[in-house]
This record gives C-alpha cells, structure tokens and sequence, in this order.
C-alpha cells in the first residue's frame, strides 16, 4: 500500500522526495511507502457551459446571465499530459492514500481539489502544511498531517472565490461587451470581481487630480538668535481650524497682503520663547507579511509587486532561506521563540551578526506578544529568514532576503528613544514654531545604521535657551508656494489602498483590522495590478500607475448604467471577508455562493436597463507616451460619445 503525495511543482516534488528519501522513477518519484509527484500549477480551468459557448464576435445580453447549476472543469491544454500522468497514478491498486502537498494555501488548496474531482479520486485524503522548505520542515510537516475535514473549510472558500471570480468576471465583461459593441464591431470590456474596484480607485484620484486647482498660499519664516547660535521658525495660526478645507493648514496664509504685514510687523522685533521637551519612542515595526514587504520593496527599491513575489518565492522554494511568502500573518506561532534563537545565530553578514549576538546576549528574544502570538498567526506566520546559509543569490534576492532578515533582527530590539522639542518663539503677538528632534537611544533603528528614522525637518537637533533668554529675530522671509493635487498611485500606495478597501491605511493595528476587508489577498494583490496593466486599464510611467482613457471610461459607462456594486473597494472587501469567514467554518459556502449568484443577476440587469443609452463623460487621456497596447488614434477628447469604441 502507497500514499501518492501531489506537490503543486515539479521543483517542490523533488524537495519533498530528496527531504524523505525517495528516489526518482521516470518522470516521478517512488519508493516502498511513497508515490510523489506534482502539478505544474493549475492543471484545469472552470469552463463556459456547451449551451453558453459561442464566439466572442457574438456576445450579446440574450443568454445573460450564465449561471450555471453545476460547474464544469475542463483541462488546460497545456498541462493535459500532466493531468493524465496524475490520473494514472491516482488510478494505481497499490495507491491506497492522497496527501495533498500543493502549497498551503487558497490557490493550492484549489489546484489539489481540481484534480481530485477531475479524476474521480476516492482515497482518503490528508494535508501536508509547509511553512519551510528546509529538509527539517518538511519531515516534520510529514510527521504531523492535517485531516481533510480540517482542510474542508479553506477548499469550500477556494473553490468558492474561483466561482465568485468566473461568475462575475464572465458575465458582467460579457454584458459590458455587449453593451460597448451596439454600435458594431467587437469591443471587448474586461471587469471582475477585484480588478474592477481596483481600478475605480485608480479612477477616483484622476478625477481628484483633473478637478484640482492650484491655489496660491504663503508661508512666514523667521531666522532668530540667541547666545547658542541661530534657529528658524515657521509661522502658525494657534486658532487655526480645518473647517472642511483640505488644503488648509495653520501655517499657510491665502493672502499676501497680510503675509506681508507679519514680515513688516515682525522686522526687527525680540522674542520671547517657550519650549516644551518630553521624551517619545518609536517601536520596531513588525515582521514582514507580503503586501508589507511589497510595499517596502517598491519604495527603496523599485521592484513591482509581482517582481517581490517572485524573488520571495525564490528564496522559499529554490532557495530555502525564507519562510512561506503568501503570508497575510506578521506574526510568528508562541512556540517558536527556540527556532527564533536558532535562526539568530545563522546571519553570516559581520554587521547584522553583531545586531543579532545583542539581541540574544541582552535577552531580548523572548516571549512578547508582539512577535510571538498564536491568536494573530493563521494558517501561515510572517516572513522570517530559516536560518539556512544563503549561497549563489542574484543581486535582488539579496536585497529582499536582507531586508526580511533586517526585519526579523530589528523587531526584538527595544524601541528608538527620542527627546521632541517645540519651541513657539512669539514676536509682538506672531508665533513662530520650531521642532527638534534628538535621538536619545537607538534600539532598533541601530539594525539600520540609523540615528533617526527619516529625514525630515522636525529630526534634527535645534540650539539650546537658557531659561528666559530672549531671541534676536534676525530675518523674516515671506515664501509663496501653490497647493499641489494629491499623488498619483505608485505600486507601493495601491497595495495599501488594496489592502484597506481603497483607503490608504498607514497606522499598523488599524491596517491589521482592515486587512481581512481589502481587495483580494497577499497572493493575488500583484496579480491584478498586472492584470489591469494587460488590459490597458493602467500603463506604468516611472514608478507612477496611471489610468488611461480605456481605464476612465470603464468606470463611467459603470456609474452611468448605475452598477456602482462592480467599482466600491469596501463592498468588494466585504466578499474578501466572507471568504475568510468560511475558511473558518464561520459562513457556509452556499449561503456566499447565493449572494453572488445575486450579485451577477443584478449586474447584468443594471447594464441589460441601460442598452442603447448614451454614456457621456470626459475621456481625455494623461499626457503621457502613448503605449503601444491602445490605439494612439485614441489621445484626445472623446466628450459624449457612446463607449462603444473598438479601443475601450
């Protein structure tokens, strides 16, 4: 009797037969208890129903919506010779057991179930959970197998989010295409469940960036002396309030002519001056998950999204020196403070070494609930080296294996102590306030080889007062400035606007709160980026992500037809959290599979009301180079026209 155990890749087949012993045999591997082989990814695709299936020259809203009672699987052509090397195997007298090794989460979870049902496969089944692949970690996944009623929650939300995805994406880009082709030819309108919400965030600033007119301000700086040395303030309102003005500040002044009064009235005047210390710290951020650590990539280093998935994939799978990247979880399981201490001995680098034998020479790698906490891991924990020696790296994997392994040194170090000064320097009535900043005691920011984290203004030493010493003011300047529109999205900002259902979320526990609410997952975030990329929705310029026309227009024909629920994050994060739900047992798989069932029904219906409407808005496209993937006859104003062209 033999246990065939299915790995997702050919690559992690072989990882698991060398941890275990097993030697190859043909195009698998075998000995006397195991069969292991793999998948090469998805081995089969959700497939349109035979009555459904027609051209995509003839989409038309007659047969919408496709809702199938049962779905159908159909081999990908490509990997079909895989699919039959499986279905042998699992056939085999002798193969009396399935584990399931294909990577441990959502995706994997589906690709094992595909086949499984594609097959007719009866043997038990049971789980193996990898958080390593180091030969140690596997043998000890293996020694510790999940059952399949453990697993069956995580595949009802993985085959679930697949339906959800191909219900929605196949009926609403049909209807649309309908809708954009009324005029002739073929218009093809791709949307879906997560892409399309994603890309009405994208929209939202354009429109923001469009509608933005600059406006003229003026700032007040004063140079002023004392027996240290010199210091300069920036004058503020102490009255100022915001008033639903978002470019109001309480150092900005709208006219110049009393801008001009502060500098004449304050010319020349003494000072008295007040300052305020009081210490501050600033604890280490925590371990990495994978949007976090795409994020971070992107702003120091410049690496898309998918680009950090896949050098982070690398560095698990060949490499064997991270853990499991498609981590949602910044936290690591309350047992692992031994294999914390292990790891920290590792680190081949002289310098980071150094910051490591600190951290367990002080003690400070022990129990703390804001590294180790059970009720804050899921199925997989943060991002964190193995303690495998790192060899023959490529240049990026190097800078995000230290980045990870910075990470992981710094979060057992104490927080950064600081001493902030504000200093309100008052010249006959005007107030002139100043920020210092002194670093007190590193901790982690050492990890770094920083003093001070940024680089801003208020990090920076002033001069010191003796107790009422009065200021010489030496100069007052006068500095016009105009307000800027807010930023376009680079990679980084998109992912944390994702990641909190399109709200840019920077404080790190209410980023945590949202987090089960955000579009899509760790794992998929990269892809639909790409994905809108592909379709023309998006085009890269620098580190910039701009929306195009065909971008703009999708959003408006939406909004016009009044099928709104296609393009809000939030309600697009609500599905993300039902998923979430069922993967713990707390949602039934129907009950989500009925409301979106209803969810399409009243796509099609909005867009099916809205036939032979003409939908206006202003298309006019960034002035940016053209690419090559929309038509450059498409530049320019397209004021109300029908978005029927053949470039939408």
């Amino acid at each position: 009797m033999k246990t065939l155990v299915i790995a997702e890749k050919p690559s992690v087949a072989s990882d698991l037969a060398k941890a275990l012993g097993v030697k190859k045999a043909g195009d698998w591997f075998e000995n006397d208890s195991y069969v292991i082989s793999s998948a090469v990814g998805h081995l089969l695709e959700l497939a349109v129903p035979e009555e459904h299936e027609i051209k995509r020259g003839k989409w038309t809203m007659e047969k919408l919506p496709h809702i199938p009672p049962q779905f159908a699987l159909a081999p990908i052509d490509k990997n079909a010779g895989r699919l039959a090397q499986l279905r042998k195997l699992i056939k085999r007298k002798e193969v009396t057991e399935l584990i399931n090794a294909c990577d441990a989460g959502r995706e994997g979870e589906l690709i094992f179930r595909n086949i499984v049902k594609a097959t007719g496969a009866k043997q038990p089944i049971k789980r193996l959970w990898l958080q390593s692949m180091t030969p140690d970690a596997i043998r000890t996944a293996f020694a510790n197998l999940r059952s399949d009623a453990d697993m069956q929650p995580l595949a009802d939300a993985a085959v679930s989010r697949s339906e959800s995805d191909w219900l929605v994406g196949i009926n609403s880009t049909r209807a649309l295409t309908a809708f954009n082709s009324q005029g002739g030819g073929f218009s093809k309108t791709t949307a879906g469940r997560v892409q399309t919400p994603t890309l009405a965030i994208l929209v939202e600033r354009e429109e923001k960036i469009r509608a933005f007119e600059p406006r003229a301000y003026w700032e007040v700086f004063g140079d002023f002396g004392v027996k240290e040395g010199s210091y300069r303030g920036r004058w503020f309102d102490p009255a100022f309030k915001k008033n639903g003005d978002e470019d109001g500040r309480a150092e900005r002044i709208w006219d110049k002519v009393k801008a001009d009064a502060i500098k004449a009235k304050c010319d020349g005047q003494p000072g008295t001056v007040e300052e305020e210390k009081k210490p501050t710290t600033q604890a280490p951020p925590l371990l990495y998950d994978l949007t976090t650590l795409q994020r971070e990539a992107n702003g120091r280093h410049g690496f898309p999204a998918k680009m950090t998935l896949q050098i982070a994939q690398a560095l698990y799978e060949k490499h064997k020196v991270l853990t499991y990247p498609r981590t949602d979880s910044r936290y690591l399981p309350e047992d692992h403070v031994a294999t914390a201490k292990r790891v920290m001995n590792s680190f081949e680098d002289r310098t980071l070494a150094g910051h490591a034998e600190k951290a367990l020479r002080e003690n400070w790698v022990r129990p703390n609930k804001r590294i180790f906490n059970n009720a804050k891991v899921s199925d997989h924990f943060a991002i964190v080296p193995t303690g495998t020696a790192p060899k023959n790296l490529s240049e990026t994997e190097q800078k995000i294996f230290d980045m990870v392994s910075r990470r992981f040194v710094a979060v057992f170090y104490p927080a950064a102590q600081f001493e902030v000064t504000t200093r309100i320097t008052t010249v006959v009535g005007e107030k002139f306030k100043t920020d210092g900043k002194i670093i007190v005691d590193p901790g982690w920011l050492a990890v770094y080889g920083r003093q001070a984290e940024g680089e801003g203004e208020s990090d920076k030493a002033i001069v010191a007062i003796t107790p009422g010493e009065q200021a010489r003011t030496e100069a007052i300047e006068v500095k016009e400035n105009i307000t800027k529109p807010p930023p376009r999205y680079n990679e980084a900002t998109l992912l944390s606007a994702m990641e909190g259902a399109g709200r840019l979320v920077d404080d790190e526990e209410l980023r945590e709160a949202m987090s089960e609410r955000g579009l899509g997952t760790p794992a998929t975030r990269a892809q639909v980026i790409e994905g809108l990329l592909f379709e023309g929705y998006l085009i890269r310029q620098g580190r910039e992500l701009i929306v195009t026309a065909k971008g703009i227009s999708l959003i408006t024909l939406l909004r016009n037809l009044h099928a709104e629920t296609l393009t809000k994050p939030e309600l697009t994060g609500e599905w993300e959290h039902k998923l979430r739900q069922m993967e713990r047992g707390q949602l039934s798989r129907g009950a989500f599979m009925d409301q979106i069932r209803g969810l399409t029904t009243e796509i099609v219906s909005k867009v099916r009301g809205g036939m032979g409407q003409e939908v206006r808005g202003n298309f006019k496209d960034i002035d940016v180079a053209c690419p090559e993937v929309w038509d450059r006859s498409f530049q320019g104003e397209l004021q109300g026209l029908r978005v029927s062209q053949s470039r939408v």
